[in-house]
């Protein structure tokens, strides 16, 4: 699913319609949330931020329907909650020499979280 926000930038993200806690007890979603990201698509492509696991394989399809993956030049993560890097395995299997950006301590969180050593 995606949804187009201009003409360079689509949101690819995911909703949940059944989510009903969010971090545990500390926000009640009781009509559900959405896991958001952005294709880019200007002089280079960019994608920000992934979706949560359960919903990996079928994000990095949906984006593949959208755009040859390997057209994507760098992944961006925002930060590395699981929530937003959930599908990074996924799709960096799929496309495993492209760069992700993001801060030292994301570098730190997502190698704890996945255990790869992807292009930071």
């Amino acid at each position: 699913m995606k949804f187009e926000i201009t003409p360079s930038v689509h949101w690819v993200g995911k909703i949940d319609w059944e989510l009903r806690k969010f971090h545990g007890e500390e926000y009640s979603t009781h009509r559900g949330s959405s896991y958001n990201s952005y294709l880019v698509k200007d002089e280079k492509i960019a994608l920000i931020d992934t979706v949560w696991m359960p919903f990996a394989k079928e994000f990095v399809d949906n984006l593949a329907g959208e755009i040859d993956l390997n057209k994507i030049d760098y992944v961006i993560a925002n930060h590395a909650e699981m929530d937003h890097s959930g599908a990074l395995p996924e799709l960096m299997r799929r496309i495993p020499d492209k760069p992700v950006y993001c801060t030292a301590n994301a570098v730190k969180s997502l190698k704890g979280h996945y255990h790869k050593d992807w292009n930071f």
